[in-house]
């Protein structure tokens, strides 16, 4: 009866021993498994391009004109911004007239405004 006891303890500890073996692949996959989350995509760079080409080259003139029609002589404009801005000075209760003429001049499209009101 003993030694039945101990062959079926013998056996029951091989397979237990067996079946408690690691497969090799377990850290591979792993390790797969965690490799895309240390991906880092970088973005693509934009091209740059120059806003200038796209306004109008006689801007410049006729935003001056129209502020010198209206009597504003010390205003003057710089269209290498985006938007045009408008530096210089005028009276303080005629600033609002000098961006409303400025923006009609320009199209409707907006202007800086950088004027100071003295």
């Amino acid at each position: 009866m003993k030694l039945k006891f101990l062959a079926v303890l013998s056996l029951a500890a091989v397979a237990g021993l067996a079946g408690c073996k690691g497969d090799a692949n377990t850290n591979v996959n792993a390790n797969k498994a965690n490799s895309n989350t240390a991906v880092v995509l970088s973005p693509t760079p934009v091209a740059k391009t120059t806003e200038s080409a796209t306004t109008d080259p006689n801007l410049k003139g006729k935003i001056e004109a129209a502020l010198k029609a209206k009597g504003f002589n010390d205003v003057t404009v710089d269209v290498t911004t985006t938007p045009a801005t408008l530096r210089g000075t005028c009276p303080k209760d005629k600033l609002t007239e000098v961006m409303q003429v400025a923006t009609e001049a320009n199209g409707g499209k907006p202007v800086k405004n950088e004027v100071t009101a003295k």
